[in-house]
């Protein structure tokens, strides 16, 4: 099924509820299109800080669990210092993690239908 989006719908608004819905849109990180769309198929939208950070994190865990594999593959070891750099970063998404969790839980910014 094809996503490519050849039709056009005009809906007319007020300037307050289109201003609404921008700064809506804007606030989720979504165009106003999609967001239309989310609205429309009555799912919940979520504004949510630190996604950036958390796949940074990820990114720099994956790194170092390759660079274990790799010395542990060479060595038959793996150094303490490279063990606790994996718990670092884990413990640090695991907190971004649950800031995102407790955000969802307690959000204002819930945008429901």
């Amino acid at each position: 099924m094809s996503r490519i989006r050849t039709e056009r719908i005009e809906i007319r608004v007020t300037p307050d509820e289109k201003e609404k819905l921008r700064g809506d849109a804007e606030k989720s990180r979504m165009n106003m299109s999609n967001y239309i769309l989310r609205l429309s198929e009555q799912k919940k939208i979520y504004a949510v800080d630190g996604i950036p950070e958390l796949i940074k994190q990820i990114i720099r865990i994956g790194t170092n669990v390759n660079q274990i594999v790799m010395v542990a593959n060479t060595n038959k070891s793996v150094s303490e210092k490279q063990i606790e750099t994996v718990n670092f970063n884990l413990t640090k998404i695991q907190k971004l993690l649950a800031d995102m969790i407790e955000v969802i839980k307690n959000s204002d910014d819930e945008v429901e239908i």
